[in-house]
């Protein structure tokens, strides 16, 4: 049997930690850092609600639109879901907000449009789709 190399063990991305890590980006104890940080699913606004919201899309709306895969993430485009919370929209789940989308094609589109693995954020969605969303917002902030 022949044994493939390993990478390299490369530094923590923490600033200023001399861990080594074999895996992922941060040692041990600046990954619970992290997600402590980041919040829990729930927290970040993806409880017992958007689970079943995203269940329910899913079983009406099967197959990713962008290759045909099956779905399996309703993802909110145009406008992102931290986006519509921001503008204070009532009902960022909404079904007409989202499109579903398979893992690699979600993951895909987030790094591409909404600034994934620290990646600037680009406006590549359709400039007119959240103008009404914008104008919503600035007549409920006057």
């Amino acid at each position: 049997m022949i044994l493939m190399p390993t990478a390299p063990a490369r530094p923590c991305a923490a600033p200023g930690c001399p861990a080594l890590v074999a895996r992922g980006r941060r040692c041990p104890a600046h990954a619970r850092a992290e997600e402590r940080r980041r919040g829990s699913a729930a927290r970040r606004g993806y409880g017992t609600a958007w689970q079943q919201t995203s269940a329910a899309y899913l079983a009406a709306h099967p197959i990713c639109i962008d290759c045909g895969a099956p779905a399996t993430v309703p993802d909110h485009d145009p406008v992102a879901r931290r986006d519509l919370v921001a503008m204070g929209v009532p009902d960022p789940d909404a079904w007409h907000r989202l499109k579903p989308r398979c893992g690699p094609c979600h993951n895909s589109r987030t790094v591409r449009v909404d600034g994934g693995f620290g990646r600037a954020r680009t406006d590549q969605r359709d400039p007119h789709a959240a103008a009404p969303l914008r104008r919503a917002a600035a007549v409920r902030a006057r």
